[in-house]
C-alpha cells in the first residue's frame, strides 16, 4: 500500500501557529515500538529528526502481523499528520513523506522516504514578562535566556521549555494568576523564516495564609522554633518544601504532608495544612566486630527521639570488647533557637579496664576508670560544617598492680576545646566517591581545676574514589600532637596509641605507642597513620580488597619508627552495609597473622 505525498499549499503563506508540542520522550513511549513485531524504516532524514519522526507515529502496540491490510491502510492515513507535526518540531516546515507498507518475513514493515526541504529559522523574538513579578530574579532570570537567538533553527521544543519555565517559576512563587496575553509562532514558509511573539502577564503575587499544624509531639511554643513558614510572607513553594525537610529532620516524625489550601483562598492569601505521623518514640542500634587481639566487640544504643513536650532528646550507648574494655554513657541534646542548625548537649561517660601481663615472670595489672562530663554547644553551618564547642571535667584513676603492691596515679582536668567534622558522600550506605574530615582542639590549666596543663590536637581524614569499572579506593589518615608543660605529666587516657582494626591493621588494638619500665604500651604524645586499601568487585555483591597501613605513636618527632601491616580481605554489601573480613599481618613478622571484621559504611 502506498500513500502519496500531500503537498502543502505554496505561494506566499504566513502561518499562525499556536503550538502544543511535547518532547519525544514524553509524547511517546519508545518502548511501545519494540512491543510490536511490525517494524518501521526511515531514509531521506537526518538521525536527530528520524528519531523524532518515529517518536510521533502512532502506536504500534495494537499492530500485529496478521492485522488485516484495511488495518495498516488506516495507520498510514493517520501518521500523515503525525509525521508533519514531528518535522515541524524539529523546524522542517515544508518536508515531505512517502509512506509504503509492505510483507517482510511473514511480517508487516513501514518504509517512510523524506523529503525534509530547508528548515525554518527564527528571524526575531519578542518575548516581553509585564506585572508585579517582572523584575523578580527568578523572572528576570529566565527572561535573560531567550528560546532563540537570530537565524537559529526553529525547535519548537525550546519554546515549550521556555513556556513552561515561566508558568512553573510563576507557579512556584504564587503568581496564581499568571497568563500568557500573547504566545504565537508566525511562520512564513517561503522565506524559511520564523517569528517568536510571547507575552507573560504575572499579575499579583499571593501570600502564605493562615498556617495549621496537626502534631502530638511538641507544644506549641517549642512547635514554633521548628516553623518557617508564616501567615504574611510571600508564597514560595520551595519554602514549603524546605519546611517539611525540616520537620522530617528532626525525627519526631515518621511521615510530614504539607498543602495549600488554594480553595479557601482570601485576599490573595493561601491557607497552608501540615500534617504529621509521629515517628516511633525509641530506636535502638547495634554492631558487632571481631579482632583476633581483643575478640568479640558488641556495641549497642537506645536513641529517645524525645524526653519531654520541649522536643528534648536522649542517645545512650555502649561498649564491651571481650578483652575487658567498658564504655558507657549518654548524652543528652536540648535543641536551640534554630534547631535544624543548632542544639545544646551534655554529655556523660564512664571507661573502665583491666589488662593483664607477665612481666618477666612477675604477674602485672592496670586498672583505669575514666569519668568524664560535658557541657556543648554544636551547630551545623551552610556548608555542612558540624562545629562544636566545649567544656569537658575529666577525672582518671589510673592503678598498676605489681605482685600484689598496688601504685595509684590519679589526674583531674578541666578541657576547653573545639571539634569540628563534615562528611560527603554520595550515598551514606554504599557511597561511590566521598570524603570525610574532622578534627579537634583541646586543652587544660593548672590555674582551672586542672592537676596540669596541656594542649592536644587531632586530625583524621578519609577519601573514597569509585573506578568506572567499580574498583574501589579508599585512603585515610591521622595526626595527633601534644604539648605538656614540663612539670606535668600525660594522663593514660589523651595520650596516643594505634594498632587495630580502624588504625594499623596487622597488630593487636592499641598495642603500639611509648613503653613504660615494665613494657607495657602507655599513651604516646603524637601519633601518625596512614593506609591505602583497593578493591575489585568479583561479583555484583562481593569484592576482594588488598591494603597496607602504617603508623606509630611516639613522644619525639625526630625520632620515631613507622610500623607496617599489610593484608588482603573480603567485602560483602548486605543491606546493613559492607560486610568486611580482614587477613594482615605485620611488614617484620609474616607469621602473626590477625583477623578482622566489621560491618558498616565506608564513610
Amino acid at each position: 500500500m502506498k500513500l502519496k505525498p500531500e503537498y502543502r499549499l505554496g505561494a506566499v503563506i504566513l502561518t499562525t501557529l499556536v503550538m502544543s508540542t511535547a518532547s519525544p520522550a514524553a509524547e511517546k513511549d519508545k518502548k511501545e515500538a519494540e512491543e510490536s513485531p511490525v517494524k518501521v524504516s526511515i531514509q531521506g532524514a537526518e538521525p536527530s529528526l528520524a528519531d523524532n519522526l518515529r517518536a510521533y507515529l502512532p502506536s504500534l502496540r495494537n499492530l500485529k502481523c496478521e492485522s488485516p491490510a484495511e488495518r495498516i491502510e488506516r495507520y498510514i492515513v493517520s501518521a500523515q499528520p503525525k509525521l508533519t507535526k514531528g518535522a515541524e518540531a524539529m523546524g522542517y516546515f515544508a518536508a515531505k513523506f512517502e509512506m509504503n507498507s509492505a510483507r517482510q518475513s511473514n511480517c508487516w514493515a513501514f518504509n517512510i522516504v523524506v523529503e525534509p526541504g530547508p528548515t525554518v529559522t527564527v528571524a526575531k523574538s519578542n518575548i516581553r514578562i509585564t506585572g508585579e513579578g517582572a523584575k523578580l530574579e527568578d523572572f528576570v532570570q529566565i527572561a535573560s535566556n531567550p528560546p532563540y537567538v537570530t537565524d537559529e533553527v526553529l525547535v519548537t521544543q525550546k519554546y515549550e521549555d521556555f513556556k513552561t519555565s515561566l508558568t512553573r517559576a510563576a507557579s512556584r512563587l504564587g503568581y496564581f494568576d499568571a497568563e500568557f496575553v500573547e504566545r504565537e509562532i508566525q511562520v512564513n514558509i517561503d522565506a524559511g523564516q520564523a517569528v517568536v511573539n510571547l507575552h507573560f502577564e504575572t499579575g499579583k503575587r499571593y501570600q502564605f495564609g493562615q498556617v495549621d499544624v496537626e502534631q502530638d509531639v511538641l507544644a506549641s511554643k517549642y512547635l514554633k522554633r521548628y516553623l518557617r513558614v508564616e501567615a504574611g510572607k510571600d508564597y514560595d513553594s520551595d519554602e514549603l518544601l524546605r519546611q517539611q525537610r525540616l520537620l522530617e529532620n528532626s525525627g519526631y516524625y515518621s511521615d510530614v504532608q504539607i498543602s495549600s489550601n488554594y480553595q479557601n483562598v482570601e485576599n490573595n492569601r493561601v491557607p497552608v495544612e501540615i500534617k504529621t505521623l509521629r515517628n516511633k518514640r525509641y530506636a535502638y542500634t547495634g554492631k558487632l566486630a571481631y579482632a583476633s587481639d581483643d575478640g568479640f566487640t558488641i556495641e549497642g544504643g537506645m536513641n529517645a527521639r524525645w524526653v519531654n513536650d520541649k522536643g528534648h532528646k536522649l542517645d545512650t550507648a555502649l561498649l564491651y570488647t571481650q578483652s575487658g574494655y567498658l564504655k558507657t554513657g549518654f548524652k543528652y541534646i536540648v535543641p536551640l533557637w534554630e534547631p535544624e542548625h543548632e542544639y545544646a548537649g551534655v554529655d556523660v561517660s564512664w571507661i573502665k579496664s583491666k589488662d593483664t601481663i607477665d612481666f618477666e615472670g612477675i604477674p602485672l595489672a592496670t586498672y583505669l576508670d575514666q569519668r568524664k562530663l560535658e557541657f556543648n554547644y554544636n551547630r551545623r553551618t551552610e556548608s555542612d560544617w558540624q562545629q562544636t564547642a566545649f567544656i569537658s571535667f575529666f577525672e582518671e584513676k589510673f592503678r598498676l598492680v605489681i605482685d600484689g603492691e598496688s601504685i595509684p596515679d590519679n589526674t583531674q582536668l578541666t578541657l576547653l576545646g573545639v571539634r569540628a567534622s563534615k562528611t560527603k558522600a554520595t550515598d551514606p550506605l554504599y557511597p561511590e566517591r566521598g570524603w570525610r574530615f574532622s578534627g579537634e582542639l583541646k586543652g587544660a590549666h593548672k590555674s582551672v581545676l586542672s592537676d596540669d596543663t596541656l594542649m592536644q590536637t587531632r586530625l583524621d581524614a578519609k577519601y573514597l574514589h569509585t573506578f568506572d569499572n567499580q574498583a574501589k579506593v579508599i585512603a585515610r589518615g591521622a595526626l595527633g600532637a601534644t604539648w605538656v608543660e614540663q612539670d606535668s605529666l600525660m594522663p593514660q587516657s589523651l595520650g596516643f596509641t594505634t594498632g587495630g582494626q580502624d588504625s594499623v591493621r596487622g597488630f593487636d588494638s592499641n598495642t603500639l605507642g611509648e613503653l613504660d619500665e615494665y613494657g607495657e604500651v602507655t599513651g604516646a604524645k603524637n601519633l601518625i597513620v596512614t593506609s591505602l586499601e583497593y578493591e575489585y568487585p568479583v561479583t555484583e555483591k562481593v569484592s576482594a580488597a588488598v591494603f597496607a597501613d602504617a603508623g606509630s605513636a611516639f613522644n619525639d618527632w625526630g625520632d620515631y619508627k613507622l610500623n607496617v601491616g599489610a593484608g588482603v580481605g573480603v567485602r560483602y554489601k548486605s543491606p546493613l552495609g559492607p560486610v568486611r573480613l580482614d587477613l594482615a599481618v605485620p611488614k617484620d613478622d609474616t607469621k602473626d597473622l590477625h583477623f578482622y571484621f566489621s560491618l558498616g559504611p565506608d564513610l
